[in-house]
């Protein structure tokens, strides 16, 4: 039976019975939430996808085959089938095999860190239909993957240690025996995933014969701890956490032969002072990224494994620091795509298999963001980038050869895109400042095919609803910012309005762009309801323009940050509806950190804050990250000094709310803890909230609709109309 898929069908965004936007319907009701869609995969070898969801007829979620270009939609896997034990079970993720005849099938998941997660899994033979548990019952699982060849899957156990199963024999095989609590094998640490988005260490040779691995030892490394309270007894919390000018983390890689599980060290002694973000198979041959401790010298070095042969195929240098990224491919003849900051911006080059640079595919004053797929029987690579405008992101395709660019999306906005395995259609996930997210079929070359979902506006436009503005802010030593500003509900220029700052403003970040922000943009709509005027701007090192703007910031964050938001305000103040005498500013995280130094270090200028999440003093943050931007604590304790909170307490006249949940494990409530500390011993009178065993982003358990609120009503008692 085939029916007309529901996500096909507009989505509907409107206001119940009339109400106005409140707290509740944007944090606890669901008024405003829009239709994603779900979880999906491209079917290998077609330009179908597998989704799981609810079907309209259907009480349960199940796995629905959905022909993107007409919409329609036939069972695949049906939920009878996907029981264990005679139980119905909820899929967290799944993959395919590279033929597409087997799905890994993921359930019970639990976080580990921010991305990182374990759980039970299962294979589902679409051929067999068997459904078989991968591993012991009760093993928790984390990494697994299909073998290149489909035959086999390995994957790291709760030991720490790597295994394969053979999925005909269903023999399993341990591949290593030293795991614990601190030598972790095929699976990275909390700095690893945190500060360069891995925690999958390993990778599969492309023949399926051998298995190269990270063995990351984290004995060296200090531990953080924390308390969970809400028992009688408190349980404590440990995470291997190397803090600025700590020991990092020591490496050390091998390569494993499958068949008689012998491993042959690339490095005989593993290494504290690299780090070794990423590895890639070329050929029989593995790249492995080499990035110094100060992060500003990347080397691919590739490396022989049946002679130990070691070479460097390109260097990336910068007077500051090089940006990890995963814009690389390894073509089938062995050359490389890649992309570099070295002209100036991030832009596309062809390498040979011995890293000899073949040319420079795109130029000029704009960013390659990400490199999305290639077509190697055309030679065409799509990527996103900034040649629009940096507030934008749209899909360029470009030919390796001719250089003959074209741009694939048109609508102004925020575009990010997936293509098919046959490289005939993509799914466009598009959106702008005026409309939340809404999803296109198109074919490769951009003519839409078919609408997934859309967003009906009309009950936003019945609010008097104000967009924001997009504006140029030129400093007074002649420096153009980005900024955005959003005008009360109802506005009057007769009146004069409170401002409010939304900052974040950390190297190579945006604020400023033209896309949809979710239930944070509809929070800023409330406090513009309000009577707030809505500020934000991108200062000086922030991303988008260029890797000489985000340089600026190096060796102290804190410099352009403040410098450039005070920019903002005088701005402000030649706006006569604009009340620089009642200036609020908040951030989350690095936000948080603006917060908190703008209230201190540029008092007179800063009224009321809310800080949440914040670092305080980059002594009190992680090496990768800290060390990427201000440089070695040795070489610049004047830059962490200027840069920290805690060198301004004196100056503090305001009101500042802290916000921190005591679970954090990125940026520690350490942080908070410290700094009310410092305001004590100067007899400050300041305001904190903590939210017992909330991570860094405090949620669960009504958390969020409760910080709004409180966010909410110290805005309002201390700058309100």
């Amino acid at each position: 039976m085939k029916i007309k898929y529901i996500l096909f069908y507009i989505t509907i965004i409107s206001l119940i019975n009339g109400e106005k936007l409140t707290l509740e319907n944007i944090y606890k009701n669901g008024t405003f939430q829009t239709e994603g869609l779900g979880l999906w995969k491209w079917i290998p070898g077609s330009d179908d996808i597998l989704i799981y969801k609810k079907a309209q007829e259907d009480s349960v979620k199940s796995f629905h085959r959905v022909d993107i270009k007409s919409g329609d939609t036939t069972a695949f896997i049906s939920s009878d089938k996907l029981k264990y034990n005679n139980e119905s079970f909820h899929v967290s993720s799944f993959s395919f095999n590279k033929t597409g005849t087997k799905l890994l099938l993921l359930i019970n998941l639990i976080k580990i860190w921010r991305h990182s997660y374990s759980g039970d899994h299962f294979v589902y033979d679409l051929l067999t239909e068997e459904l078989i548990q991968v591993s012991d019952e009760d093993s928790r699982l984390q990494n697994v993957k299909f073998s290149p060849d489909g035959k086999k899957l390995a994957y790291v156990k709760e030991d720490n240690n790597l295994y394969i199963i053979d999925l005909i024999t269903q023999r399993e095989k341990q591949l290593t025996r030293d795991g614990s609590d601190t030598i972790l094998n095929g699976h990275f640490g909390w700095l690893y995933e945190e500060e360069f988005g891995g925690y999958d260490a390993y990778r599969w040779s492309p023949d399926s014969k051998y298995i190269f691995f990270f063995k990351e030892d984290q004995s060296n490394v200090k531990q953080f701890y924390w308390l969970d309270e809400r028992a009688q007894y408190p349980n404590l919390n440990i995470v291997y956490y190397p803090k600025v000018g700590e020991d990092n983390p020591k490496i050390k890689m091998g390569i494993i032969n499958v068949r008689n599980r012998r491993i042959k060290w690339i490095y005989n002694e593993p290494h504290e002072d690299l780090y070794f973000p990423r590895a890639i198979w070329q050929d029989d041959k593995i790249i492995v990224f080499h990035l110094n401790r100060r992060q500003n010298q990347l080397d691919l070095v590739r490396f022989d494994p049946r002679n130990g042969k070691r070479e460097i195929l390109l260097t990336e240098r910068d007077s500051c620091w090089i940006d990890i990224h995963d814009n690389m491919i390894v073509l089938k003849d062995g050359s490389i795509i890649w992309t570099s900051e070295r002209s100036g911006f991030n832009h596309i080059y062809h390498y040979d298999r011995n890293g000899t640079l073949i040319n420079q595919l795109t130029h000029g004053d704009w960013e390659v963001r990400r490199i999305i797929d290639m077509n190697e029987k055309t030679n065409i690579i799509y990527f996103t980038g900034t040649k629009v405008s940096e507030l934008e992101n749209h899909l360029f395709s470009i030919s390796l050869y001719d250089e003959n660019m074209v741009q694939i999306t048109q609508n102004s906005g925020w575009h990010s895109v997936a293509i098919s395995p046959n490289k005939n259609r993509i799914i466009d996930s598009w959106s702008n400042i005026r409309t939340p997210t809404e999803h296109f079929v198109k074919n490769i070359d951009g003519q839409i095919l078919n609408t997934m979902s859309k967003s009906d506006m009309n009950e936003f436009d019945k609010l008097n609803w104000t967009y924001p503005d997009f504006i140029k802010i030129q400093t007074s030593d002649g420096i153009l910012l980005n900024a955005k500003i959003t005008l009360p509900w109802n506005f009057n220029a007769s009146k004069t309005y409170p401002i409010l700052i939304n900052t974040y403003g950390l190297a190579g970040s945006q604020m400023v762009t033209n896309r949809w922000r979710g239930k944070g943009y509809l929070w800023h709509q409330f406090m513009a309801m309000n009577g707030f005027i809505i500020f934000s701007l991108d200062n000086r090192q922030t991303g988008g323009r260029g890797k000489a703007f985000k340089n600026l910031g190096y060796g102290d964050l804190g410099k352009w940050l403040i410098h450039d938001h005070i920019e903002g305000i005088n701005y402000l103040g030649r706006l006569p509806y604009a009340d620089t005498s009642r200036v609020g500013i908040w951030g989350w995280s690095g936000g948080g950190y603006a917060t908190a130094l703008a209230l201190t270090k540029s008092a007179e200028y800063f009224d009321v804050g809310v800080a949440v999440a914040s670092v305080t003093d980059w002594r009190l943050y992680d090496t990768a990250y800290t060390e990427r931007y201000m440089g070695l604590l040795s070489e610049n304790e004047a830059g962490y000094d200027s840069a920290s909170v805690f060198s301004y307490i004196d100056r503090f006249n305001g009101k500042l709310l802290l916000i921190h949940g005591t679970g954090d494990d990125n940026v520690h409530s350490q942080n908070s803890i410290q700094l009310v500390n410092k305001f004590v011993k100067e007899g400050k009178q300041i305001d904190m909230m903590f939210y017992p065993s909330r991570n860094h982003g405090i949620y669960g358990g009504n958390a969020s609709f409760h910080l709004r609120k409180l966010m909410t009503k110290y805005f309002l008692e201390y700058l309100g109309n």
